[in-house]
C-alpha cells in the first residue's frame, strides 16, 4: 500500500457556489483510448478510505482491495477520463469546506503517476470535455455588484495541454431563451468544430436569498426544451429549441444530470427524461445532425412508449448508435425515487430492450460510473450481499455477464482506461 503525498503542482480552481449536481462521463468510442500501453483504472472504496487500484483485466476473476492499490487522502470523487490526452480527474466536494482534486496519468510503463492536485473549494455542476480542456460549471450565481439576482453561471476552464492552467469565466442567464426566465445548464458536449452543446435547464428567476437545493426556481415552460451552443470565448452562437420534448436533464434532489451523446457519426442526440410532473411530453430523443444548426425537424424518438411507461434518469454513450439508459422503478419518478432499471435503445432504428444478465432492480444497492470500450460497456454494480463486480453489456443483444469481482471492497465507484501517450 502507497499513500499519495506527492505534489507536481498545484492548480487553484476559485470559489464557485451552487447545488451540487453530478453529470457522469466516460471514455467512449467517439475518441477511442490507444491500445499499445495503459491499464484501467478503478476508484474503489473500503470501510474507511478510497482507493486507486490498477488492472489489465476486467473480464474475469476477483481482485482484492488489498493488493496493487493506492489510498487517497480524501474520499468522494468524481472521476472523468480524457483520451487525449490520457488524464483521469476526480473531483471532490465536502460540505463548503475546501476539497482536494487530483489529476493522474500512466508512464510509459504503465505505472500510476501524478499530474497535479488542486483545490475546490465550492460546489460544482456539470463538468464534461471540450477541444483541451476540461471544464466545470454551476449555476445560480449571485454577481459581486447585483445582490437581486442569480442567475449568472460560473465556467473553469482546465487547460489540459498546457499543465492545466485554470481559467474562469462567468455569464448570465436571464432571458437567454427570450422569455424572461434563467437557465441552469446541465451536460457538456463537445461539437467537434469548436462548439459545445449544453442544455438548459430554464425556470423562473430564483430568490437570491434562498438557500440550498437546487440552483432552478419554477419550470415555467415544462413542454419545451432548450439546448445552447457556446465557442471556447462562451459566447452564445445559438440555441436549439424544440416542444416535442421537455428539457434534456435527469435529476435527483438537487442533481442535474447530463442527457446528451454523441453517436459515433458525429450526430448529437438530445434526450429528455420527462422529470417533470407538470410536462405533457413523453421521455425521448431528438437529433441534432453533424455541424447542424438546428433540430432534425424528421427526427423524433418516443422512447416511454418503448419502455411500458417508465422514464429515465441517466444517458450514456457506448458503442456506434447504441445508447444505455438507467430508468426509474417506478412509472412517476420523485426527486428521491430510485433508478436501478438499465435499457438499452438504438437510436438509428428507434428501439429499446431492456438489459439482461445484471442483478435484479431491487437488489442492486449500488453502481459507479461505466467505461465504454471495445463496443461494449463496462458497469460496476454492487448487489445486495455480495462485492462489487463489473457487468460486461454487449449493446446489440441488451445481455450482459459478470466480469471481475472487487473483494474487500463496499463500492467501485469509476472506470477507466489510461493510455501513455
Amino acid at each position: 500500500m502507497s499513500t499519495k503525498k506527492s505534489i507536481f503542482k498545484k492548480v487553484v480552481l476559485t470559489a464557485i457556489t451552487g447545488c451540487l449536481s453530478l453529470a457522469f462521463i466516460s471514455c467512449s468510442d467517439d475518441n477511442p483510448a490507444p491500445k499499445s500501453v495503459g491499464a484501467f483504472f478503478l476508484s474503489v472504496n473500503g470501510e474507511t478510505a478510497e482507493y486507486i487500484i490498477q488492472t489489465d483485466n476486467l473480464e474475469t476473476g476477483d481482485l482484492s482491495i488489498a493488493s496493487n492499490r493506492e489510498e487517497l487522502e480524501q474520499t468522494g470523487h468524481t472521476w472523468i477520463f480524457n483520451n487525449n490526452p490520457s488524464v483521469a480527474l476526480g473531483l471532490i466536494y465536502q460540505q463548503g469546506d475546501p476539497g482536494i482534486g487530483l489529476a493522474f496519468g500512466v508512464d510509459a510503463n504503465g505505472n500510476l503517476k501524478d499530474l497535479a492536485n488542486f483545490q475546490i473549494t465550492s460546489r460544482f455542476t456539470s463538468y464534461g470535455f471540450f477541444d483541451k480542456y476540461a471544464l466545470t460549471s454551476v449555476g445560480g450565481i449571485t454577481p459581486a455588484d447585483d445582490a437581486n439576482r442569480s442567475d449568472y453561471v460560473t465556467f473553469n476552464f482546465i487547460d489540459l495541454q498546457n499543465g492545466l492552467v485554470l481559467q474562469e469565466k462567468t455569464i448570465p442567464t436571464l432571458n437567454i431563451t427570450g422569455n424572461g426566465q434563467q437557465a441552469t445548464f446541465s451536460g457538456i458536449v463537445d461539437m467537434g468544430n469548436g462548439e459545445f452543446l449544453t442544455g438548459l435547464v430554464v425556470s423562473q428567476p430564483k430568490d437570491p436569498g434562498q438557500t440550498g437545493g437546487a440552483s432552478s426556481g419554477t419550470i415555467t415552460y415544462p413542454d419545451s426544451c432548450w439546448v445552447a451552443a457556446f465557442d471556447a470565448s462562451l459566447n452564445l452562437k445559438r440555441i436549439y429549441r424544440s416542444d416535442k420534448l421537455s428539457y434534456s436533464s435527469g435529476r435527483f434532489r438537487s442533481q442535474y444530470y447530463s442527457q446528451i451523446g454523441k453517436a459515433s457519426d458525429g450526430s448529437i442526440y438530445v434526450f429528455s427524461g420527462s422529470y417533470e410532473s407538470t410536462t405533457t411530453r413523453p421521455c425521448g430523443a431528438l437529433k441534432i445532425n453533424k455541424n447542424a444548426t438546428t433540430f432534425d425537424e424528421s427526427y423524433y424518438f418516443n422512447i416511454q412508449e418503448k419502455t411500458g411507461g417508465y422514464r429515465f434518469r441517466k444517458v450514456w454513450h457506448v458503442t456506434g448508435n447504441y445508447f444505455m439508459l438507467e430508468i426509474y422503478n417506478d412509472l412517476t419518478p420523485t426527486a428521491t425515487g430510485a433508478a436501478s432499471r438499465y435499457g438499452i435503445v438504438n437510436v438509428e432504428t428507434k428501439t429499446f430492450s431492456w438489459i439482461n444478465g445484471i442483478p435484479a432492480n431491487d437488489k442492486i444497492t449500488g453502481t459507479g460510473l461505466p467505461m465504454a470500450y471495445e463496443g461494449k460497456m463496462y458497469f460496476p454494480i454492487v448487489e445486495e450481499g455480495a462485492y462489487p463486480a463489473v457487468y460486461i453489456i454487449d449493446p446489440t443483444t441488451a445481455s450482459a455477464r459478470k466480469g471481475i469481482s472487487i473483494t474487500g471492497a463496499s463500492s467501485l465507484n469509476a472506470i477507466g482506461r489510461l493510455t501513455y501517450q
